[in-house]
């Protein structure tokens, strides 16, 4: 049997055709997680090291005997390049100190927490390591060690999928067919899309996996539309995730199988709306426009996905900055407020699909604070990445010579209204059908998963 796995920007699904019915793999009472990962353990990072006195009075043998030593073999070396290799040196003995005490004391990856609760725990706890959204990260130029901590992330992720799935159906899952959107999110063009590809493929085998294969993820969400299509029609498939944008254009229903005839894609989703709304509406509170805080420093703070950024924004200095500002940037920097922040800016969004106002209250931030957002104020945020994907549209409709019988909307961003409306504007002739939102592309590559066996 062979598994059907979404890994999503957002949330994560996996699924199966067992005993001819298609079977949904849970987790705890949900059909989906939210693809964020704790780590109880704190992983050491070099630039947290700070020589205590002892360490201090060490580093200055290590210069001083180094010195010498390049004075007995006739050479005169620089004070800075001998600091720097001594630092080097108790920087080195240091981490790998620490991750040995992290190993003995919790073996912190084999205790790693998933979903919403590994939201709780890093609040709870206030401190290890919480990860967000890692296939958003998957397509970017990587530091070597960074592309290694990656895919160990995936890893653990992908591994839980799969011991999930097989302690439900009772037996070992070792094959797996996996989705991935048309474009990933990358900082390097199209060698980004073989990166990410390369990242997961090594997160499977760590995870388990004897073999796993690919589908693009409009291909997947066609073969589940299919399936409930009695008659043969043509019909444009558009799934709108929390990372990227995809669509693809299909032959459909009936007892022949399905052909797809093209797609297309962006990397660009639900995250972009999310940041959007978080600097319009949330980061105002914070000094956005009335400080002269820089500011990529609000977008550090907002991008919860890349752990290179809320290092940056957590290592700001903002004593001088006027009151309220400066104490609320620096109560974001507590552990844990970014992805509080965060969450609370996806609840707005979700809320404000079918609510005029909502109301965000953030006393982890100040007392009786609280920000305000509104509906209109969404769409006007949304309104970058709704430019983008009518242009998507637009250039999908020429491309096929116009309305195709039906368009097939999915993904989870496909609840919202304003999206829905840009789809039925783009194709006004076709025939609108909605999918299952979280759950369309995982049926999908269940199904194609079970027709490859």
């Amino acid at each position: 049997m062979r598994l059907g796995i979404d890994f999503g920007t957002s949330n994560s699904a996996a699924a199966i055709v067992h005993e001819g019915r298609l079977l949904p793999i849970r987790f705890g009472d949900a059909e989906q997680f939210r693809t964020s990962v704790y780590f109880p353990g704190v992983v050491p990072d070099p630039d947290d090291f700070q020589p205590d006195a002892s360490q201090q009075h060490a580093l200055e043998q290590m210069i001083d005997s180094a010195a010498r030593a390049a004075r007995a073999a006739g050479q005169e070396r620089p004070p800075q390049a001998l600091r720097r290799e001594a630092l080097r040196a108790l920087r080195r003995e240091w981490m790998e100190a620490r991750a040995r005490e992290a190993r003995s004391a919790s073996d912190l990856l084999q205790n790693a927490i998933y979903g919403d609760d590994a939201l709780e725990a890093y609040f709870e706890e206030h401190e290890g390591n919480l990860v967000q959204s890692p296939k958003s990260m998957l397509g970017y130029n990587l530091h070597p060690r960074a592309k290694q901590t990656i895919t160990g992330i995936a890893a653990h992720i992908l591994e839980h999928i799969r011991l999930t799935a097989s302690a439900q159906l009772g037996q070992p899952l070792r094959t797996a067919l996996l989705g991935r959107p048309v474009q990933f999110r990358s900082s390097i063009g199209e060698a980004g899309n073989a990166q990410a590809l390369d990242i997961l493929r090594e997160a499977a085998a760590q995870a388990g996996f004897d073999r796993i294969d690919f589908l693009e993820e409009p291909a997947a969400a066609a073969m589940h539309y299919h399936a409930g299509s009695a008659t043969r029609h043509q019909a444009v498939i558009v799934d709108i995730g929390g990372g990227t944008t995809d669509i693809a254009h299909a032959e459909v229903g009936g007892p022949v199988p399905p052909h797809i005839h093209r797609a297309w894609g962006i990397a660009r989703g639900g995250t972009d709306i999310d940041l959007a709304l978080s600097l319009s509406s949330y980061m105002p509170l914070f000094g956005r426009g009335i400080t002269r805080v820089p500011a990529h420093h609000y977008v550090e703070a907002a991008t919860v996905q890349d752990m290179t950024r809320q290092r940056d924004f957590r290592q700001r200095n903002y004593d001088a900055v006027d009151a309220p500002w400066g104490p609320r940037l620096q109560a974001l920097q507590d552990t844990g407020n970014t992805a509080r922040l965060y969450r609370d800016v996806e609840r707005a969004k979700i809320a404000l699909s079918s609510s005029a106002t909502h109301r965000s209250t953030l006393d982890y931030i100040g007392r009786d604070l609280h920000a305000d957002s509104s509906a209109e104020g969404l769409a006007s945020a949304a309104h970058g990445y709704l430019e983008q994907i009518r242009t998507l549209l637009a250039q999908v409709r020429s491309d096929i010579g116009g309305d195709p019988d039906a368009v097939f909307l999915t993904g989870g961003m496909s609840r919202a209204g304003y999206l829905r409306q840009a789809v039925a504007e783009a194709f006004p002739g076709a025939r609108m059908v909605h999918g299952e939102p979280s759950l369309g592309v995982v049926q999908g590559l269940a199904l194609a998963a079970a027709s490859r066996d």
